[in-house]
């Protein structure tokens, strides 16, 4: 599918930034210094409405610039979000996209936001926030820390839904790549203790949508599904080892067969997302590419499969040159916006 010249270009200049480890350089999702340092108060303010986000008439965006809260008062950086505004001459309570970032677990940060995010923020007249969680490589984070975190955002949101002027009813989850992963492990495992964490408590982490983009959803099977991707002649051997190993503090293992032999059998079942899966669940949409190298076409297609035998609402998009960006799929934000306008409940 043909995308503009814009969206291109800044598709690619994220891609580049990430490899660089330069996201906070990204003018877009600049905040204020003295804001962004100060944790979060026990009263959170109501946002300002008047600064629109620079880029909005180059990518028809209709959001503020963000402001940058704690979700946790802990002073650690990677507990903090950014709050987009969606502006409108007619403010009201809306629903709002919650994004998390992709990066393999180990790397990125807020910063990292596809465009596609903006654009169905702006499309669907929803906010959005885009959180930090921390990484799977914090030594003092050990699994299963990292689903601890996004779901504490989700709580937070919920908490604080009044003065963002956000419906806690209509909170999306949605990602790409590792963010789509955390945000299928928010929509489908609500109420499950050992990963529900401690913090922001009083409310629920049940959200009412989510959004993903070529994310990895079957532990168990997806080691084997990248080994016959190489066998077949599909992609290239990688040059580097699972980034399950890190998301689940799995010990030291022979790497060149990208394989996780050496994790804990519980902890693999425990962090599939199909393993929480029933009827009750919120709708999906979902989109992945054939000639995805980094993630498999195949734990899209089992995950969608799953869908289907749970009685779970879902649109799968399968592109079939579709590659690990949003942008060589075929999708677009007015198709998620069309699936979660129909679906999503009132």
């Amino acid at each position: 599918m043909t995308r503009s010249l814009n969206y291109f270009t800044l598709a690619l200049i994220i891609a580049l930034a990430g490899a660089q480890a330069l996201v906070a350089e990204m003018s877009y999702a600049q905040v204020d210094n003295t804001q962004a340092e100060k944790p979060q108060t026990d009263k959170v303010k109501e946002p300002p409405d008047q600064e629109v986000h620079p880029e909005s008439e180059i990518y028809d965006m209709k959001l503020a610039k963000p402001v940058a809260y704690s979700y946790v008062k802990d002073g650690n950086d990677k507990h903090k979000l950014d709050f987009y505004r969606y502006i409108s001459p007619r403010p009201g309570i809306r629903p709002v996209l919650l994004w998390f970032h992709g990066g393999g677990w180990v790397k990125g940060s807020r910063e990292w936001i596809d465009p596609i995010a903006f654009e169905i923020a702006s499309g669907g007249g929803y906010n959005l926030i885009s959180a930090d969680y921390r990484l799977a490589d914090d030594k003092n984070a050990p699994w299963p820390f990292i689903i601890n975190d996004v779901k504490a955002v989700v709580r937070w949101v919920k908490l604080n839904a009044k003065q963002l002027r956000v419906n806690p009813k209509k909170i999306i989850v949605g990602g790409e790549s590792a963010g789509a992963y955390l945000a299928a492990m928010v929509a489908l495992s609500p109420g499950v203790p050992e990963l529900e964490g401690s913090e922001n408590p009083g409310v629920s982490s049940n959200v009412a949508a989510a959004v993903l983009f070529y994310g990895p959803y079957n532990m168990q099977t997806l080691a084997r599904e990248k080994q016959e991707t190489i066998k077949n002649g599909r992609c290239p051997r990688p040059n580097y080892s699972s980034p399950v190993l890190y998301l689940l503090d799995c010990p030291n293992v022979d790497t060149s067969t990208y394989n996780i032999d050496g994790c804990k059998e519980e902890d693999v079942k425990q962090a599939n997302p199909t393993a929480y899966l029933d009827s009750s669940d919120p709708p999906v949409f979902m989109a992945h590419g054939k000639d995805d190298c980094i993630v498999p076409w195949a734990q899209a297609k089992e995950f969608a499969d799953a869908l289907e035998d749970a009685g779970v609402e879902y649109e799968f998009v399968s592109a079939e040159d579709g590659e690990h960006r949003v942008w060589t799929l075929d999708v677009s934000a007015s198709d998620v916006v069309g699936f979660l306008d129909k679906h999503m409940a009132e």
